[in-house]
């Protein structure tokens, strides 16, 4: 995206403001699906629910991975049919997960209560349940879905249970889904939890699919290495081969990406406010905060940070600060940016995934605007 392109969409739009680089989601959408080319894809829009995001990534095949009902009419919304929209359960209730099947979405089970509230409900049926067998990765501890401080899943001791409740309802196991944690850049991690997930596949005679989940990961940082997808794809395709023909026929395999999809296209513009030259510390002030980009403050997490307007400057450490009345409301913290003036245009990079969906109106400061440039 050219730095005028950005500073005239600036200028009519205002700041902050959110702008999405719909050639770039086009690319990491096609990227992954020749790379994985055996594999069902659903988006988890839970990173970026822009109705023209949706649509883009859609468009390019992708079905969609929800975790509420409002995700669900979102994707139906789009123009998603229901056979390719999956539910993944969380602490929800019993009206909540009835309404979801009777829509006829793909759910996966989450805990052994909702497999009995299935049951009750539903006796005799098919379901898939998502599983926690004790493996966990991701770049923040808040993040990790997978492992014994986990809240998600059915834990892998839990598999007698699981059978009693399978056999007193009536039920077939028809799908298993895990997820191990969030921006995950070691292939040898994904492959690894795919090998566990195939082991426990052998337990379970009447599998239609198996959901490997999401995670994949971006670059943040500037020189940082990202996924290597080449080898993810080798790896996963001599896994699946293998597990293939130890379990007696084909299964339907999935993942869920979500971030990978979105996050490097996706940018915060926001302006320069104030600028506070304490004897220690400068404070460059903009007109937004952690009720936009709540990441950096949530997760302690890398976003680079540029000033667009004068990008030759002088170089300075400067801290970058929000409007929110919170200590914590800090985009960048002692980081080298090109000197500032009042009104200058900073961008916060890689901000297209679990931005403006965590976005809030804290201190009743309204939502940034969101751009799709197509």
């Amino acid at each position: 995206m050219r730095t005028t392109d950005i500073l005239t969409l600036v200028k009519k739009y205002g700041t902050p403001l959110y702008l999405y680089d719909a050639s770039l989601i086009a690319k990491r959408c096609r990227e992954l699906k020749r790379y994985l080319p055996e594999m069902d894809l659903f988006y988890a829009c839970k990173a970026n629910t822009n109705k023209e995001v949706m649509k883009l990534i859609v468009h390019e095949g992708y079905g969609i991975e929800t975790v509420s009902p409002g995700e669900i009419a979102a994707a139906r919304g789009a123009g998603v049919p229901v056979s390719k929209i999956t539910f993944t359960c969380g602490s929800i209730d019993e009206e909540e997960l009835v309404g979801v099947v009777k829509q006829g979405v793909r759910v996966h089970l989450d805990s052994l209560l909702q497999v009995e509230m299935f049951g009750k409900r539903f006796p005799g049926g098919a379901i898939s349940v998502r599983l926690n067998q004790g493996i966990g990765a991701g770049h923040h501890s808040h993040v990790i879905t997978g492992g014994p401080d986990s809240k998600f899943g059915i834990d892998i001791a839990q598999l007698k249970e699981l059978d009693r409740l399978v056999k007193k309802y009536r039920l077939r196991v028809v799908g298993l889904h895990q997820h191990i944690g969030s921006n995950i850049l070691d292939a040898a991690m994904v492959a690894k939890a795919m090998r566990v997930l195939f082991d426990t596949a052998m337990a379970f005679p009447d599998l239609e699919h198996l959901d490997f989940g999401g995670g994949l990961g971006v670059p943040y940082k500037p020189g940082e290495p990202g996924l290597d997808l080449a080898a993810l794809g080798k790896k996963i395709a001599q896994l699946s081969k293998a597990f293939s023909k130890r379990y007696g026929r084909q299964v339907a395999m999935s993942f869920e990406p979500g971030r990978y999809l979105v996050a490097e296209a996706g940018m915060l513009a926001v302006k320069v406010t104030d600028i506070k030259r304490n004897p220690t510390k400068t404070f460059i002030g903009v007109n937004s905060g952690f009720n936009h980009l709540i990441r950096p403050a949530m997760y302690g997490s890398y976003h680079e940070v540029v000033n667009i307007t004068h990008p030759r400057g002088v170089f300075e450490k400067v801290t970058v600060a929000g409007n929110i009345c919170e200590s914590g409301d800090v985009f960048a913290k002692d980081r080298m940016i090109a000197s500032a003036n009042i009104d200058d245009i900073l961008i916060i990079k890689n901000a297209g995934a679990y931005g403006y969906t965590m976005s809030s109106d804290y201190n009743l400061r309204p939502r940034p605007r969101e751009v799709v440039i197509k």
